[in-house]
């Protein structure tokens, strides 16, 4: 049988010692979804392997072959959706499923948002790339830390250098080749397989925003150095390349998110804006592109998986999305005294227990009505 991966001029030798434990697969249905997002919805119980979400053909032959990436595939989805509830957590759409999908849905398709993901939005474009981001990110920090055998550290940056600047290369540069390659042949190789050559607006918009994804990841990787001399002189610098915080890299695709741009559902040889006047100005690889307009997302759909905003805590002196004017969308809301216990003015007393006092606080609280 052929192996998995082209041989590749990265390739280490097998580490000696390292024996990744296999990882049981399930059959999966006959149409890739991105419900593999499943694997780290909050509050589902942990399954081995891949057990928790439906996957495509190729992806389960992926996992069965790779057992020894299901750890970073989790860990990608992982972030991937904790860095979107961490950038939308003030909005009117939180990147969550609603509370009755959350309640009675299965795990995975209440972790994917339904019909978020496939609604052609500008929240789509935004859950595809920072997913697949994530995967490159988590896929490429197991290559540095020595769990694969096809990966490490990118070899091509350990040597060279300036030495009149007084640097070299060297140390454990991140290989993020391998990272963008196993998350195209994960996510997009599904997508593909089912469109074919005449594809979908909606197919192209997402292979197009998980590439988008993937290219922040590139764009924003940095140079770290450490200084070798005598007391610190920093003499000799010794560099190598590292990617930047998941944070940084959801800053930077909700930025994109918020500059988005429509393109036309009707695909042509290539994406094009649905704007005419604008069709002359080039869509770049970091643009996330969307088909459909989004909702207000005001009031709950279980329908459309749109949890609404009652109920949600708002800032009642704030003019951004976590006003309460935007948020609870001109629908007033409800304030109730809260009243927090906790320890204070704590001392250590000889010998030898701590002393403290009990605080109590009185906060107003304000929700969506």
């Amino acid at each position: 049988m052929l192996p998995l991966l082209p041989p590749s001029p990265r390739a280490q030798p097998p580490r000696q010692g390292r024996q990744p434990a296999r990882a049981a697969c399930p059959l999966p249905p006959e149409e890739p979804r991105a419900e593999w997002l499943g694997i780290a919805s909050a509050g589902a119980p942990e399954k081995p392997g891949c057990a928790s979400p439906p996957l495509s053909g190729r992806q389960k032959d992926l996992c069965e072959k790779k057992p020894e990436l299901v750890p970073a595939i989790r860990e990608g989805a992982r972030l991937g959706l904790q860095e979107c509830r961490s950038q939308f957590r003030h909005e009117r759409w939180n990147c969550r499923p609603p509370p009755a999908a959350r309640r009675g849905l299965p795990a995975a398709a209440a972790a994917a948002f339904g019909h978020q993901l496939s609604s052609g939005t500008k929240e789509t474009a935004f859950i595809y790339a920072v997913t697949a981001a994530g995967l490159v990110h988590s896929v490429t920090r197991s290559c540095s830390a020595g769990n694969m055998t096809e990966c490490s550290c990118d070899t091509n940056l350990q040597t060279g250098g300036s030495a009149s600047e007084g640097w070299h290369w060297g140390g454990c540069s991140d290989d993020i080749h391998y990272g963008m390659w196993f998350s195209r042949k994960f996510l997009d190789v599904p997508i593909k397989n089912i469109t074919g050559k005449n594809g979908s607006g909606l197919a192209a918009m997402n292979l197009h925003n998980n590439e988008a994804g993937r290219q922040a990841v590139a764009k924003l990787m940095s140079v770290d150095c450490r200084c070798h001399g005598v007391s610190g002189s920093c003499a000799v610098k010794t560099c190598w390349k590292t990617m930047s915080s998941f944070e940084k890299i959801g800053h930077f695709l909700k930025n994109k998110y918020e500059n988005s741009i429509q393109i036309s559902d009707r695909l042509k040889k290539k994406l094009r804006r649905k704007e005419k006047s604008q069709r002359k100005i080039p869509i770049q690889k970091e643009d996330l592109l969307y088909v459909n307009k989004s909702p207000n997302y005001c009031v709950e759909d279980h329908k459309l998986g749109i949890p609404g905003t009652q109920g949600r805590e708002c800032n009642r002196t704030s003019e951004g999305p976590d006003g309460c004017n935007l948020l609870c969308c001109g629908r007033g809301y409800n304030t109730h005294v809260v009243r927090h216990v906790e320890r204070c003015e704590c001392k250590f007393v000889w010998c030898c227990y701590v002393r403290c006092r009990r605080c109590e606080t009185m906060t107003d609280v304000h929700t969506c009505k």
